[in-house]
């Protein structure tokens, strides 16, 4: 974290306005990052990230009760913000250079060596050694723990989250630690290769604690135990909710996890979204079906053939535009098919401009062979380079032609939202609604591949979604890109949420395009792109990743410097803060909760962020350099905040 010697005062608050833009125009490089712990008042914080987390309905909310946020006692305390364009460029630098260690070439190593360390440390059987503390150390570690008891400063920790331990002692917090209960399998890891070290919750820390140090630990943790095993605990840290025993967790202990969130899988997102999708105006998330029932099936397939016939005006409108040959006298796509999705798409504008309610617009079900063949054309436009139009050129009727399908396609524009990211293909991927890491994913442009993979003995299945694939993103050398941003709920009455400076970008092994539908190519999850890094293209960074700074690097090389700050990293607030809103009646929020989630963004080739998937368990194992890296950071900067 940065010192206080490197801000400028801050700036006093002023009274929200609902036509306030995003960021502040004239700073374009504003951004917020947590500092320092002071208390503030709730409406403090809400407008101190409303450049970031920005919603109209924000003053209302918080008017009603300025404190809803602050907590009273020592440990949850509201982190303020400060802003980190007043930070110098040489402490930033210098600040990199320190926290950035470990490496792809050693990183594996260092972590294997740490871990060995601490599972020999833990393995040790110190009562056979006849190890004990002494008078002095053993009155001191009675003291501190009766003395946390009494100022309720007692945790926990469900799983392996050393760096959490380490802060939280070093603000005189006592650990309540069962020694015969290691937060994680030691004697697994003393035997298992280098590499698994990967799978671990969190990186291990890099200490150089020796093993006399390491046993007088353990003994003043078994003397707290001995006094802390029957209190409660005042904190407890965990990334599973299972592992919490809601029913026996007193009121007064605060946790790191929300009894009851819809949006962390992927059709309780796609459910929340939909009962929001008129009201909530700021998000930006592909469009997906849930399909439960033959009246879902119907308005995907309605979807799914508006969007064939959007993109076959844009074939057209640019293939005229860049005097490609679109008509042949010996062309092998009837004339009369451009007649057909002009009719179409006329009647799609008509059922809007009216205000229409009539469903299954394109009767498929009815016309199932006016639309398979409709399929075939449009297929090959899609695929062929050489798809003519049976009709010989003349001069006038493509001019007409262009006319009228420029026309319609700039007219559909209002009716269509997404139409920028669905590109010309149609392309759609297939999520199972309970898979995670990749596992199951398919996509497909094919409208009966699609309907054999929902269904099962002529049966809708009901645990697959349908998302649009955005075909037009932003490509980092060739490479498709996303991100995962952490973000951290305190609060959901009012929504409070802290997005975190640091994250990661996942790259994708293999040069993008839409007529190889390789996973190595669309699916950017770490865990699947592990295969691919040997094969890679040679431009992509050897763990496939790089981190939030290295992509604002590049984007000032391509001379983009400001998107980052003017929309991507606002871009990605407003969606996620929109999320939250849209969440709050389905969610049962419990006080002295907040949670860390992990959310995966995809940006446009216009520097979008679009929201994918949201994650309650955010992946803080050390699979890349990076993630090791920042991981102990985030985890760290968690314990300042809350």
């Amino acid at each position: 974290m940065n010192s206080n010697k490197n801000t400028r005062k801050k700036k006093p608050l002023m009274p929200r306005n609902d036509n306030k833009p995003l960021i502040n125009q004239k700073d374009k490089t504003k951004a917020y990052t947590l500092d320092t712990l002071n208390k503030i008042a709730a409406n403090e914080i809400l407008e101190n990230t409303c450049n970031p987390i920005s919603n109209n309905d924000l003053d209302n909310e918080v008017t009603s009760d300025t404190n809803t946020n602050v907590k009273q006692d020592g440990f949850n305390q509201i982190p303020e913000l400060k802003e980190e364009s007043q930070i110098s460029e040489q402490s930033k630098m210098s600040s990199l250079s320190n926290r950035y260690q470990l490496n792809s070439k050693n990183y594996v190593q260092e972590l294997h060596k740490a871990l060995i360390k601490e599972c020999n440390h833990n393995l040790l059987d110190y009562t056979s050694l006849n190890a004990t503390l002494d008078f002095e150390s053993l009155t001191n570690v009675t003291s501190r723990t009766l003395k946390a008891i009494q100022d309720q400063k007692i945790f926990s920790v469900l799983g392996y989250f050393p760096t959490i331990s380490l802060e939280m002692n070093n603000r005189g917090w006592v650990e309540k630690r069962d020694p015969y209960r290691p937060p994680t399998n030691y004697s697994h890891y003393l035997k298992s290769a280098p590499y698994m070290v990967n799978w671990i919750e969190s990186p291990p820390l890099l200490s150089s604690i020796n093993e006399n140090e390491a046993i007088i630990e353990r003994l003043k943790s078994a003397q707290s135990w001995s006094i802390l095993k029957d209190k409660r605990s005042d904190f407890i840290f965990v990334t599973r909710k299972r592992l919490i025993n809601w029913s026996n967790l007193s009121e007064l202990t605060s946790v790191s996890q929300m009894t009851r969130h819809v949006f962390c899988t992927k059709t309780g997102l796609a459910q929340c979204l939909e009962l929001y999708k008129n009201s909530v105006t700021n998000l930006m998330f592909p469009r997906c079906h849930y399909i439960r029932s033959e009246a879902d099936s119907d308005a995907f397939i309605e979807d799914y053939i508006t969007t064939a016939l959007v993109s076959t005006l844009k074939i057209i409108v640019k293939g005229i535009e860049n005097n490609k040959k679109m008509f042949s006298s010996n062309g092998n796509i009837p004339y009369n098919f451009i007649d057909f999705v002009k009719r179409c798409v006329s009647k799609f504008l008509n059922k809007h401009i009216t205000g229409n309610t009539t469903k299954n617009l394109w009767a498929y079900n009815c016309q199932k062979e006016v639309w398979n063949e409709f399929m075939i054309h449009y297929t090959k436009l899609i695929i062929d380079n050489n798809a003519r139009f049976d009709h010989e050129y003349i001069y006038e009727l493509e001019l007409d032609v262009y006319a009228k399908c420029k026309y319609l396609l700039e007219n559909v524009k209002k009716y269509c939202p997404q139409h920028y990211i669905d590109g010309i293909t149609n392309t759609w991927i297939i999520k199972p609604s309970s898979n995670c890491s990749g596992h199951g994913i398919m996509l497909s442009r094919d409208l009966h591949t699609i309907k054999r993979k929902i269904t099962e003995a002529g049966f809708l299945r009901n645990n697959y979604i349908l998302q649009k694939y955005i075909e037009r993103p932003l490509l980092v050398y060739t490479c498709k890109i996303d991100l995962r941003q952490w973000f951290l709920v305190t609060n959901m009455s009012p929504v409070v949420v802290w997005m975190y400076k640091e994250g990661y970008v996942r790259f994708c092994a293999n040069s993008f395009s839409m007529q190889n539908m390789h996973e190595s190519i669309h699916l950017s999850n770490v865990r699947l792109q592990m295969k691919y890094r040997k094969f890679r293209n040679p431009q992509v960074p050897d763990e496939c990743m790089w981190d939030y700074r290295e992509l604002k690097d590049y984007l000032r090389k391509i001379g983009q410097e400001y998107v980052w700050d003017e929309l991507i990293f606002p871009g990605m607030g407003e969606s996620i803060y929109a999320v939250l809103k849209a969440a709050t009646d389905t969610s049962f929020y419990r006080d002295k909760t907040f949670q860390l989630f992990g959310a995966d963004f995809l940006i446009t080739e216009n520097f979008i962020p679009y929201l994918i998937e949201i994650n309650s368990i955010p992946g803080l194992n050390p699979s890349t350099s990076i993630i090791a890296n920042l991981v102990p950071m985030l985890l760290s900067d968690i314990v300042k905040g809350i």
